[in-house]
């Protein structure tokens, strides 16, 4: 029988998570575990998101800019999603609206160079030979792709279009990072993508993923993609096809809880900025936290739910 978080380790997670969670935190804690309004959620939100109708002000944890980056809206998309906001909904337009104002030399950047005027990780130090590149950024870009299919864009059908094609081409041509990887299974479960482009990135998606999938535990202990952290849902198409290492990989991390209750990274910022290290490392280890518990509730595998 596949092993269960018991529920003291719920609670200790609990407790560590509203101990030192920030409100959008807590607020989607609630909102999952404790019935919580999801208006509450779009309102702790809203606080990231600047007059543009991006968000930045820290909400990708390493990146602390106040500026707005598409890295920090599709996160603030990822989370609209999850309290299943109306696409009618204004901070959901202009969120898109901010993503269409960012498309430029046919892709989307992932940060801007305003970005390296805060402390913020080695990863997140804008290069603008990157940004302007011809090849297909597929962090972001394959992401972005899923809101235009979902919420509708102002791009032209052809743009849209021809950003697939694009996204294709650069999966079949191109070895994947574990980032992209992750946008280009948002883009593959968003409902609204065309069962031909469906057909197509299967088999791409799976060569790519058995190559970047850690499946061995000694693996498990470094930084890198790992089975549950590709198949994020029972219902996702990687699920079957990593059945034999994601039950272990579950043990795993059950037993990675540390005795605070929470779950750390496998990352840091390297000696930089290391004041601001020590708040975003909190920071990491409540969203760490958070998304395991989401995770493990999404496979039944929470021993009692029970939190108060």
């Amino acid at each position: 029988m596949a092993s269960q978080l018991p529920a003291a380790a719920l609670k200790r997670a609990a407790n560590f998570l509203l101990d030192n969670g920030n409100n959008l935190q807590r607020q989607r804690f609630a909102f999952h575990f404790e019935a919580g309004d999801a208006d509450r959620v779009l309102d702790a939100l809203i606080e990231y998101k600047n007059e543009d109708g991006g968000f930045g002000n820290g909400l990708e944890l390493d990146l602390r800019t106040k500026n707005s980056s598409v890295i920090c809206t599709t996160i603030a998309l990822q989370i609209m999603g999850e309290v299943r906001l109306e696409a009618e909904n204004q901070t959901l337009i202009k969120a898109m609206d901010y993503l269409e104002q960012q498309y430029q030399f046919n892709n989307w950047p992932n940060i801007n160079s305003d970005c390296n005027d805060a402390p913020h990780a080695p990863w997140w130090r804008f290069n603008s030979k990157w940004a302007c590149t011809d090849k297909f950024l597929a962090n972001p870009g394959a992401e972005v792709l899923g809101y235009l299919l979902r919420y509708g864009t102002g791009l032209a059908a052809e743009t849209v279009n021809s950003l697939l094609e694009r996204a294709l081409e650069h999966i079949a041509n191109h070895e994947l990072e574990m980032h992209e990887l992750l946008c280009y299974s948002r883009l593959y479960h968003c409902e609204f993508l065309g069962e031909n482009y469906r057909e197509a990135m299967l088999p791409l998606l799976l060569e790519h993923a058995f190559q970047l999938v850690k499946v061995e535990p000694s693996d498990w202990e470094e930084y890198g993609l790992t089975p549950i952290g590709l198949v994020d849902h029972p219902d996702s198409v990687f699920a079957n096809f990593f059945s034999d290492s994601l039950d272990a990989n579950f043990d795993y991390q059950i037993d990675q809880q540390s005795e605070e209750g929470c779950w750390t990274p496998r990352w840091s910022w390297g000696g930089d900025y290391p004041a601001t290290w020590a708040v975003v490392e909190t920071e990491v280890r409540v969203e760490l936290t958070l998304k395991f518990l989401l995770q493990l509730k999404r496979f039944d595998r929470l021993e009692d739910l029970h939190l108060t």
